[in-house]
C-alpha cells in the first residue's frame, strides 16, 4: 500500500506527511466531522474566518492560527505512517533475500569470516547489561512494595470517606422525610371535620347525662328533706327520671366512618428517585456505581458517548423496552446556558427518549403536538388510578418569567426544531424576503428575525413605533419603523429591536425579513415550539407583592438548560398546568414551597380578625316614587336586577376603571393569587373591567363571582381577578335585586316561556320603577314595572304577563300615580279625626294663602329651607286648592305654543317644571343659553328652565300658597349675627320635604315667627329649635327680664306703697317663713376707653396690616407701632402677674379692659358684647376680635399713656355690594393683606380720631380698590367724577433747588440675587471634606477643605469680611423685602451676623417670623424680621461654604423597630442619626458620583472604608 491511498474528497489529492522542508498535505477535521485537505480548507475560508462545509453546510469558525489550528485526523495520519513503514520494511527484506540467495558460497565464507573478526566482545556487553538489569529489578521490587502498601492505605481512607458521605446523605434524606411527614400531618385537620356530627352527638349525650344527674340529685334531696318539695317541680323531676334511653335515636354511624384518606408509598417511584438522588459519582458527574442491566458487548460498543448530548441514553429515536433500563453515559459538561447558546445548538444531535409504555410512540411534529397534549391531559385527569406506566415528557425550559409563567420545548421535537431552523434560513436567503418601500408592518404580523450567526427565527410583532411618533401604532410603512418589540414563537421571550433610521431599508433588511404568501402558508403548518406553562396549585408566598425575583432566579438556577421531566395536570386557557421534576429532587413545586418562596393554593374564607373592604349596599328606590331605571339582568320575573339611571357618577367611575386597568403593566401589578370569600375585586366582562365580589370556590383555581353593578354571576379563573383600589369603593353597588310585585307564576313557578317574554320586555331596556315595600338588603325589593314612555302612561309589565296567561295576580292593586307620602321621618303620629275632603265644587277657588283663625298645631309640609330664619312651608289644608290651581294651569298651557315675547326680570309666569305647570316669577335671564331662573311661588326655591317652558300667567291665578317662617326663641351660636353654613345645611337636610306641626307666634312679622315640631324615629314630637340648641348650632334668645323677676319687682313695689294692707292681709296664725336666698347683685364697674391712635400724616406710609374685621374694617400698624407693641406687652405682664379673683361684674359700663389671650399673655382690649359666659372683645392694639370667657377679662385700663397702636381704616372711593362687605370679599382682603407691609395712602384725617380713616392701599403696585372692583365685590363711588381722579398717584418728591452735595450719603442699595454655589472637584478621585451640618443620615451639608477656595483676588477671606461687617452691623439697613431665596445677614445665637437666605414665612401672628438657612453652615433658624439685615456687596461674591449633598450607598431600612424617629423624616430613627453623627467626626474624603438631579457623593474614612458601613452592620440602614 502506498502513501497515496487516502485522498481528499474535493480535489482528489492524496494526504502526505511533511518531510524536511516539504510542506505536507495534512487532513483536518471540521466541527461537523467531515475531513478535507489543508489546500481545500484554505480555499473555503471566508474573510470572516468561517469555513462552510460543502457537504452539510455547517459553519466552522477558525481562530487566530487559521486552518492550521484545526484538529488533524490522527487516524489517517497513523494509516499513512503505517503504510510508509511497511513499505520501507518490504524493500529492505527483498534486498537481503536477493543478496543471500544470489551470492556464491566462497564469497559467503570469506564474508562470514571477515564479519566475525569485526564483531565487538559479546561477553563484555552481556556483563554490563546484567548489572544494569539487576539494579532495575531491585528498584521495581521496592516500587511494588510501596505501591501495594499505598493502595491499601488509600483504599481504606476512600472507603471511610465515602461511608461518611453516605451517612450524611442518608441523614439529610431522613430530615427531608421528617419534613414531608410534618407536611402530611398538617393535612389531617380535615379528618376532624368528618367526625363533627359524631362530636355533636357526644355533646347531646353529655347534656342528657347532666340533666339526669341533676334530677337524681334533686330527687335524693327531696326524699331526705320532704319540705324541699315546695322549692322544686316534682313533676318535671319525675318526668326526667322516667324518660327511657332510646339507643336508636342516637347516631352511632361515626364509629364506622372512614375518611377515605390513606398514605401510600410508591415504592417504584421512590426507588427510582433514590437511584437518581442517591448515587456514587466521580467529580465529573460520571456515574461509576449504579444499578444497571448488563447487555451484550455489541450494544456497549454501539453506544459510544456523544459530546453534544444533553443527556445520553442508548438509541437515538427508539424506545427502550419496559423491562430494561437505559445504560447511563457521561453527560456533557458543555451544555448551553443561555438562549443564544440554545439557538446555536439547534444542530446538535440530542438523544432524549420518553420512558413511556412498551409500545412505540411516534415523535410529535408540527400540529400533532397539541393532540399529544390533549391525550396526555386525558390520561392524567380521567384515569388517575390506572396501573399502566405513566407517560413521561422530557422538556427543556426555554424562558422563565416566574413560576406561574414560563415556556418549555419538548425534547422529542429537537430534530423538528432543527429542520424548522433550516427551513426558515432557506426562506430568508431569497430576495423575495427583503422589505421594499411599499411594504407595511402591522401588529400581530409574522416576521423572521436574524438572531445570531446566520440563525433566523420566526417572531410575532407585539409593539410598533413609527418615526416621529411617541406612542405605539398598529401599522406602519417599513421605511418609517424605528423600534419594534417581537415575540419569539419558538422560545417564548420578547425582545425589542431598534432600527437605524438612515432613509434606506438596509438596516431593516439586515435584521428582519418578511414571509411571502407561500412562506406564511408553510409556517402555518408548524405550531409554535414554545408552550406556555404554569406550576399547578402554587402561589407566591407574599400574595400582595406577587412572585419575587428570588423565586424566578432559584427556578432558573435549578433548571438551567438541562432536560427535565414534566407532568401535565390539565389546561387553563392557553396555559398547561404542570409540574417539573429533576433527578436531584422530587418536584419543583414542593421545592419552592420548601424554600418558602411559594405556597400551595388553598382558598379560605376571610378571617374574623381582618375584615376586608366591602361595597356599600345598593340604594333602593324610594317608596311609591316613580324612578327611571334599566333592567340589567334577568333570571326570572321574581329574580332580576335593575340599575337606577339617575346616578351619573357611575359612568365616570366605569370610565376611570377602564383607564386604570387597561394597561398591561397595571394589570399584572394588581394580580390576585389567593382570593377570599366575599372579597371585592375587579374582573373582565365583555372586554370591559367591572367590579365583582367573590361568592364561591368551585375548585381547580376557579372562583364564582357576582358582578355587583349588573347582577349576573360567572365562574372565572383566579388569574382573571385583579385587586381593586380603594377609590372604587366610593359608589355603592349599582345592581338592585328586585322581584315583580302582585304577580306570581302559574302553579307558583315561572315557566321558561314567561321568563323569555319577561326578558324580551325588560332586559337592557329602560323602564319606570315603583317600589311597593321597603325590605332589608338581603331580600329582593318588590316593585311594579311600567314600560317607559314620555307621557308616563306606560303599561304594567305584570299586567302584560297576566294578559298573556303567563302569570296570575296574587293581590290586585291599582297601578296609578301614587299620592305623595304623608308619613316620613319627621311625620308626627296624629290621632285626631281626619276631616272629609270637600269636593272642588263646594269651595271657592283661592289663589292666595289666607291664615286660618286658629294658629296652633297647624299641619304643614316643609318645601324649602335656607336657614333657621327662612323656612318655606305649605299648609296641608290648602292642598286641595293647590291641586286645583295646578290642574287649571295644565288645562290652560299644556297644549299651548311658546309666545313670541321678550321675557324680563320680575315678570310672573306659568312654568313647566318636569312636566308639571306651576306659578313663578322670572328672576334673571341668560340670553346666550336661553335659560331663565324662575322662583317657584308655591315652593320657595329657584329652578333654571328654558324660556320655551314659560307662559304668561293669567291675572286671576297670580298668588302663592307659600308661608315664610322664622324659628322663634333661638339665635345663631358663636356670637355671630348670621347663621353658619353648618346650621343651614343641617336643618335643610333634616327638614326639606318633611311633615311638621307648626304654631304661629307672631303673624305680623315677615317671616312669621313660629315654633316647629317634627316626630323622631321613636314617634315623639321634637322641637326643631331645641334640637338645634342641643346640637350646638343655636343659642336661646335672651330676654329683657323674666316673668318671675317682673312679679317680684311688682310685689316689692306694692309692699312699699301699702305696708298696712300687707300686714292686715297676713293672718297672725301664719308661721314666719325664711327669707329667700338671693344672689348679690353684680358689681357695677365703669371704665373709659383707651385713647385713640395717633394717625400718621396724610400721604404714603408703609404700614403692616394686623387684622381685618368681619365688616371689612382694616387695622394697620406703622413700623414704630410694631416696635412699641413689643415693649408694651412686656409692660403689661409686669402689671398683672396672676389672674385676678373672679367677681360678678356688670359689664354695661366697661369700655376698656385687660384681656388674657390664648397664649396666656395679657393684652389691652375693648368690650363689644356680653354673650352668656363669654365676652366679645377687640384687641385695641391689633384689631383682632374674639369671644373670651369672662374669667379671662379684667375690667381695668392698663398703660393709659399709650394710645391704641392700630389704626382702623376703610377703602376710599368704593362702595361694597349690598352696602356691606361679603364674607368672600373679607377673605380675599385677608389673603392679600394680613402679615405683610403695604403702602397706605391716607386721604384725610377725620374729626373723630376713633373713626375709620379713608385710605387707599397699594398691593404690589396695584390699588386694592381696583382689585375688589375687579372681583365684583364693590363698585366705584359715583361721587368721584372719573376713575382718573380716583387713582392715587405716588407723591412727587418736594425738593428745593438747593445746591447740596449728597455724595456718600446715599443709603446703599440692597443686593438681590442668589449666592454662588460651591463647586465640587470633578476631576479628583478623592477630595478631603468636612461635614458642616447633618439633616438626616444620608443628607448632609459639607465643605471642601481647600485653602484657596474662600479668598477673593485681594486675599481677604470670608471670615475676615464677616468680622468687618459685624463691627458696624448697626449701620446696615433692616431687610424690607422678603422674596424666597433672598440673600441677607441673619443673627445667630452667639449674637454675630452670618450670611443666610430666606426659605419661607414661619409665623405671621402675633409677630412675623421667617425661616432662614445659614448658607455657610447648612443649619436652619426661625428669626423675627428685626434680626435680618441687608447683605453688603462685599459678602455677595463669596461662594457658599456649605453645600447640600446626598450620601449614596445606603437608605432607610424597610422595617424599623426603633420607636423614636426623626420628626421631619420619620423613616429614619434617632438612633441612626446619633450613630451617623459619631461616624462623621474625623478626616473624611468624598467621591462625586452624580450631579443630577442632586449632588450625590460617597464618603470614605481614612482607611478607605465607606462611612455608612457600621450603620448597615447594626441594622439601622440597608444598602441601596
Amino acid at each position: 500500500m502506498s502513501d497515496t491511498a487516502v485522498v481528499c474528497n474535493i480535489c482528489g489529492s492524496p494526504y502526505t506527511l511533511p518531510e524536511d522542508e516539504v510542506v505536507g498535505n495534512l487532513p483536518h477535521v471540521l466541527l461537523c466531522s467531515h475531513i478535507f485537505c489543508i489546500k481545500c480548507l484554505h480555499a473555503l475560508e471566508s474573510p470572516q474566518h468561517v469555513i462552510t462545509c460543502p457537504e452539510c453546510q455547517m459553519d466552522t469558525s477558525v481562530g487566530e492560527e487559521g486552518v492550521d489550528g484545526l484538529e488533524v485526523d490522527s487516524r489517517i495520519i497513523g494509516l499513512i505512517y503505517t503504510t510508509r513503514m511497511n513499505a520501507k520494511k518490504g524493500h529492505s527484506g527483498d534486498k537481503w533475500k536477493q543478496i543471500r540467495f544470489s551470492s556464491p558460497p566462497s564469497t559467503a565464507v570469506v564474508h562470514t569470516q571477515e564479519h566475525a573478526e569485526r564483531r565487538p566482545d559479546v561477553v563484555k556487553v552481556l556483563d554490563e547489561a546484567l548489572v544494569e538489569a539487576t539494579a532495575n529489578l531491585e528498584q521495581l521490587d521496592k516500587l511494588h512494595k510501596t505501591l501495594l502498601k499505598g493502595i491499601q492505605d488509600q483504599l481504606r481512607k476512600e472507603i471511610t470517606r465515602i461511608i461518611r458521605e453516605i451517612d450524611e446523605a442518608v441523614e439529610k434524606a431522613k430530615n427531608i422525610l421528617l419534613k414531608r411527614r410534618s407536611m402530611l400531618l398538617s393535612k389531617l385537620n380535615a379528618v376532624e371535620l368528618l367526625f363533627l356530627d359524631g362530636r355533636k352527638e357526644c355533646k347531646r349525650i353529655e347534656e342528657r347525662v347532666k340533666a339526669l344527674r341533676t334530677a337524681i340529685q334533686k330527687a335524693r334531696h327531696v326524699r331526705q328533706v320532704p319540705s324541699l318539695e315546695t322549692y322544686c317541680n316534682i313533676d318535671e323531676i319525675l318526668e326526667t327520671l322516667h324518660i327511657p334511653v332510646d339507643v336508636e335515636s342516637y347516631d352511632m354511624s361515626a364509629l364506622s366512618l372512614r375518611s377515605g384518606l390513606s398514605c401510600c408509598l410508591l415504592v417504584d417511584s421512590l426507588a427510582e428517585s433514590i437511584n437518581n438522588c442517591l448515587k456514587i459519582a466521580n467529580d465529573g458527574d460520571d456515574v461509576i456505581l449504579e444499578e444497571v442491566t448488563v447487555e451484550d458487548f455489541q450494544n456497549l460498543v454501539k453506544s459510544a458517548p456523544s459530546k453534544n448530548c444533553v443527556e445520553d441514553w442508548v438509541g437515538s429515536s427508539q424506545l427502550v423496552p419496559g423491562n430494561e433500563d437505559p445504560i447511563p453515559k457521561k453527560k456533557s459538561t458543555h451544555s448551553p446556558k443561555s438562549m443564544e447558546e440554545i439557538i446555536e445548538d439547534t444542530g446538535a444531535s440530542t438523544k432524549i427518549v420518553e420512558n413511556a409504555c412498551t409500545y412505540p410512540v411516534p415523535e410529535p411534529r408540527h400540529k400533532e403536538r397539541h393532540w399529544v397534549q390533549r391525550r396526555h391531559h386525558k390520561l392524567q385527569t380521567d384515569k388517575p388510578s390506572t396501573t399502566h406506566p405513566k407517560l413521561v415528557h422530557y422538556v427543556l425550559v426555554s424562558h422563565i418569567v416566574n413560576p406561574g409563567h414560563f415556556y418549555i420545548r419538548y425534547m422529542t421535537e429537537h430534530k423538528s426544531g432543527h429542520k424548522l431552523t433550516k427551513k426558515i434560513g432557506t426562506l430568508c436567503a431569497g430576495e423575495s424576503s427583503h422589505f421594499t418601500f411599499s411594504d407595511e408592518i402591522k401588529i400581530g404580523s409574522l416576521l423572521f428575525v436574524w438572531w445570531k450567526e446566520d440563525v433566523w427565527c420566526r417572531v410575532t410583532v407585539t409593539e410598533l413605533f413609527q418615526k416621529e411618533c411617541f406612542q405605539s401604532v398598529t401599522k406602519c410603512p417599513a421605511s418609517e419603523v424605528t423600534r419594534l418589540c417581537v415575540y419569539f414563537q419558538d422560545y417564548g421571550f420578547t425582545k425589542g429591536l431598534a432600527i437605524p433610521s438612515d432613509g434606506s431599508l438596509k438596516g431593516l433588511n439586515d435584521c428582519l425579513r418578511k414571509p411571502d404568501s407561500a412562506a406564511r402558508s408553510e409556517m402555518s403548518c408548524w405550531a409554535p415550539m414554545a408552550i406556555k406553562c404554569s406550576l399547578k396549585d402554587i402561589i407566591p408566598s407574599d400574595t400582595v407583592r406577587g412572585w419575587s425575583s428570588e423565586a424566578s432566579e432559584e427556578m432558573r438556577r435549578l433548571l438551567g438548560s438541562e432536560a427535565v421531566e414534566m407532568q401535565v395536570f390539565g389546561k387553563d386557557g392557553d396555559t398547561l398546568m404542570v409540574d417539573l421534576k429533576k433527578p436531584p429532587m422530587l418536584s419543583m413545586r414542593e421545592y419552592l414551597v420548601f424554600m418558602e418562596l411559594a405556597r400551595f393554593y388553598s382558598p379560605m374564607p376571610a378571617s374574623r380578625g381582618s375584615v376586608a373592604l366591602l361595597f356599600y349596599p345598593p340604594v333602593s328606590p324610594k317608596l311609591n316614587v316613580e324612578v327611571k331605571a334599566m333592567v340589567s339582568h334577568v333570571n326570572t320575573p321574581s329574580d332580576f336586577y335593575i340599575q337606577l339611571v339617575e346616578n351619573m357618577e357611575y359612568l365616570l367611575l366605569h370610565s376611570k376603571l377602564q383607564d386604570c386597568y387597561d394597561s398591561s403593566t397595571q394589570c399584572s401589578e394588581f394580580q390576585i393569587f389567593c382570593p377570599t370569600l366575599s372579597q371585592a375585586c375587579v374582573a373582565l366582562y365583555d372586554q370591559e373591567w367591572c367590579r365583582v365580589q367573590v361568592t364561591g370556590f368551585p375548585g381547580g383555581q376557579r372562583v364564582e363571582v357576582r358582578y355587583v353593578d349588573f347582577g349576573y354571576r360567572k365562574t372565572l379563573s383566579v388569574k382573571d381577578l385583579r385587586q381593586i383600589k380603594d377609590e372604587f369603593f366610593a359608589l355603592p353597588e349599582m345592581a338592585v335585586w328586585c322581584t315583580l310585585s302582585d304577580v306570581d307564576g302559574l302553579k307558583e313557578m315561572w315557566s321558561n316561556e314567561a321568563c323569555e317574554v319577561f326578558k324580551e320586555l325588560t332586559e337592557q331596556k329602560f323602564v319606570t320603577v315603583l317600589a311597593q315595600k321597603l325590605v332589608p338588603t338581603s331580600s329582593p325589593v318588590p316593585i311594579c314595572l311600567l314600560e317607559f314612555s314620555d307621557d308616563c302612561t306606560g303599561a304594567s309589565i305584570g299586567d302584560i304577563l297576566v294578559k298573556k296567561g303567563l302569570a296570575v295576580n296574587c293581590k290586585r292593586t291599582q297601578v296609578n300615580v301614587p299620592k305623595p307620602l304623608v308619613a316620613t321621618v319627621w311625620d308626627p303620629p296624629f290621632e285626631e279625626k281626619v276631616l272629609p275632603e270637600q269636593t272642588p265644587a263646594s269651595e271657592e277657588l283661592q289663589a292666595n294663602l289666607s291664615l286660618p283663625t286658629c294658629l296652633k298645631d297647624l299641619r304643614v309640609r316643609v318645601t324649602h329651607v335656607t336657614s333657621p330664619g327662612n323656612i318655606c312651608v305649605q299648609l296641608l289644608q290648602f292642598d286641595g286648592q293647590l291641586k286645583r290651581i295646578h290642574d287649571m294651569l295644565k288645562c290652560l298651557y299644556s297644549k299651548s305654543e311658546p309666545p313670541e315675547m321678550e321675557w324680563e326680570a320680575e315678570m310672573v309666569c306659568a312654568a313647566n317644571n318636569t312636566g308639571v305647570w306651576e306659578r313663578g316669577k322670572v328672576c334673571s335671564l341668560s340670553f346666550s343659553s336661553g335659560l331663565a331662573e324662575v322662583f317657584r311661588f308655591d315652593f320657595g326655591n329657584k329652578v333654571k328652565l328654558h324660556v320655551n317652558s314659560l307662559r304668561p300667567l293669567h291675572p286671576d291665578l297670580i298668588g302663592s300658597f307659600l308661608l315664610e317662617c322664622n324659628l322663634s326663641g333661638i339665635r345663631p351660636a358663636g356670637g355671630l349675627s348670621t347663621w353658619t353654613a353648618t346650621a343651614c345645611d343641617f336643618i335643610s337636610h333634616y327638614l326639606t320635604g318633611a311633615m311638621a306641626i307648626m304654631t304661629i307666634k307672631d303673624s305680623s312679622t315677615r317671616p312669621v315667627l313660629v315654633s316647629l315640631f317634627c316626630s323622631n324615629r321613636a314617634g315623639q314630637n321634637v322641637s326643631i329649635a331645641d334640637f338645634l340648641i342641643s346640637e350646638g348650632l343655636a343659642l336661646k334668645e335672651r330676654k329683657a327680664a323674666s316673668t318671675s323677676q317682673k312679679a317680684l319687682s311688682e310685689e316689692c313695689l306694692l309692699s312699699e306703697q301699702n305696708p298696712e294692707t300687707q300686714r292686715t292681709n297676713n293672718p297672725a296664725q301664719t308661721l314666719p317663713t325664711p327669707a329667700p336666698r338671693i344672689n348679690p347683685p353684680p358689681e357695677r364697674v365703669q371704665t373709659h376707653a383707651y385713647p385713640p391712635p395717633e394717625l400718621p400724616p396724610c400721604g404714603h406710609t408703609v404700614m403692616s396690616i394686623s387684622a381685618i374685621s368681619e365688616q371689612g374694617v382694616i387695622y394697620a400698624m406703622t413700623h414704630q407701632a410694631v416696635c412699641e407693641f413689643d415693649r408694651l406687652r412686656v409692660r403689661l405682664q409686669q402689671h398683672i402677674k396672676t389672674i385676678p379673683r373672679q367677681k360678678n361684674y356688670n359689664w354695661k359700663g366697661v369700655l376698656g379692659c385687660a384681656v388674657m389671650g390664648t397664649d396666656m399673655f395679657w393684652y389691652r382690649g375693648q368690650v363689644l358684647e356680653v354673650i352668656g359666659g363669654h365676652v366679645k372683645v377687640r384687641y385695641v392694639d391689633q384689631g383682632l376680635v374674639e369671644s373670651i370667657p369672662v374669667c379671662h377679662v379684667y375690667p381695668a385700663v392698663l398703660c393709659e399713656d399709650v394710645p391704641q397702636l392700630c389704626v382702623p381704616c376703610q377703602l376710599n372711593g368704593v362702595i361694597p355690594l349690598g352696602n356691606g362687605w361679603q364674607l368672600d370679599a373679607v377673605l380675599l382682603m385677608k389673603e392679600l393683606l394680613l402679615g405683610r407691609p403695604v403702602t397706605v395712602h391716607i386721604m384725610e384725617h377725620l374729626e373723630d380720631p376713633s373713626g375709620c380713616v379713608n385710605v387707599e392701599i397699594t398691593v404690589d403696585g396695584m390699588a386694592l380698590s381696583k382689585i375688589m372692583v375687579h372681583h365684583q365685590y364693590a363698585n366705584f363711588d359715583s361721587a368721584i367724577s372719573s376713575k382718573e381722579d380716583y387713582v392715587v398717584k405716588p407723591p412727587v418728591p418736594d425738593l428745593d433747588d438747593w445746591d447740596v452735595n449728597t455724595e456718600g450719603l446715599e443709603e446703599p442699595q440692597p443686593v438681590l440675587g442668589v449666592y454662588k454655589e460651591l463647586k465640587l472637584p470633578i476631576n479628583w478621585k478623592h477630595f478631603p471634606v468636612r461635614v458642616k451640618h447633618i439633616r438626616t443620615p444620608n443628607e448632609i451639608f459639607l465643605c471642601v477643605l481647600d485653602k484657596s477656595g474662600g479668598k477673593q483676588e485681594e486675599g481677604e477671606s470670608l471670615e475676615e469680611a464677616l468680622d468687618h461687617v459685624n463691627m458696624s452691623v448697626e449701620n446696615l439697613s433692616l431687610l424690607s423685602d422678603f422674596p424666597i431665596e433672598c440673600p441677607c445677614l441673619a443673627e445667630y445665637s452667639d449674637g454675630r451676623y452670618y450670611r443666610a437666605k430666606l426659605q419661607c414665612f414661619s409665623e405671621v401672628t402675633p409677630t412675623v417670623k421667617l425661616l432662614v438657612r445659614h448658607v455657610d453652615f447648612g443649619s436652619d433658624d426661625i428669626l423675627p424680621i428685626h434680626k435680618l439685615r441687608q447683605l453688603p456687596a462685599s459678602l455677595y461674591h463669596f461662594p457658599c461654604a456649605a453645600i447640600y449633598v446626598k450620601v449614596a450607598g445606603f437608605r432607610p431600612p424597610t422595617l424599623c423597630t426603633e420607636l423614636e424617629r426623626i420628626p421631619y423624616q420619620p423613616e429614619w430613627s434617632m438612633r441612626a442619626m446619633l450613630e451617623m453623627i459619631d461616624l462623621l467626626n474625623g478626616d473624611l474624603t468624598a467621591v462625586l458620583t452624580a450631579t443630577e438631579p442632586q449632588l450625590t457623593v460617597f464618603l470614605y474614612n481614612v482607611d478607605g472604608t465607606l462611612v455608612h458601613t457600621p450603620l448597615v452592620e447594626k441594622g439601622l440602614a440597608i444598602y441601596e
